[in-house]
């Protein structure tokens, strides 16, 4: 039997990886194609979920880094539908601009006051100064996706490697 130098199993014998793995998905990849389309399509939702948690972590980070402390007072607040959201107009730092601040956490109504923290390159990111930095329920939803996808890509690829060889044999 012949080994393959990168840890697969015998060649038309997929590895105790992939067996473990991939033992939950529907569908055994028989064919190089039907192999080769589930590493595309898991690897392009991986890579999805990936951007997403690295845009928050990315976004996050920016505004602990270099972000300021300003006032900014409510002209809208709405607390209606999906997402809750309040228009600000900044009255100290970019004195004037306007920007959307996503998922309060306190519930100021139109005219409050409130201090937030802001990018002064992009004084449209911005949260409230006391709000949590991470938005668990953003990670709880992307992570456990982007981390099955990153167990997964390796398994599928290593069938599709296996695929190939099959079908040079």
């Amino acid at each position: 039997m012949a080994v393959d130098g990168a840890g697969a199993g015998p060649v038309g014998r997929p590895s105790r990886y992939e067996e473990v793995v991939l033992g939950l998905l529907r569908g055994e990849g028989a064919t190089v194609l039907t192999a080769g389309l589930w590493l595309l399509v898991t690897s392009l939702f991986t890579a999805l979920f990936l951007t997403f948690v690295g845009w928050q972590v990315w976004e996050n980070r920016t505004l602990e880094t270099r972000g300021r402390i300003g006032d900014a007072q409510v002209v809208r607040a709405n607390y209606e539908g999906r997402g809750k959201s309040l228009n600000v107009v900044y009255l100290s730092g970019p004195v004037g601009t306007a920007a959307i601040l996503e998922n309060p956490v306190h519930r100021p109504a139109a005219g409050d006051v409130t201090a937030v923290r802001y990018d002064p390159r992009h004084p449209t990111h911005l949260r409230e100064a006391d709000a949590p930095i991470w938005r668990w329920p953003d990670f709880l939803v992307t992570v456990p996706p982007a981390v099955a996808g990153c167990l997964v890509v390796p398994a599928e690829w290593m069938r599709f490697r296996r695929r190939l060889r099959e079908r040079r044999v």
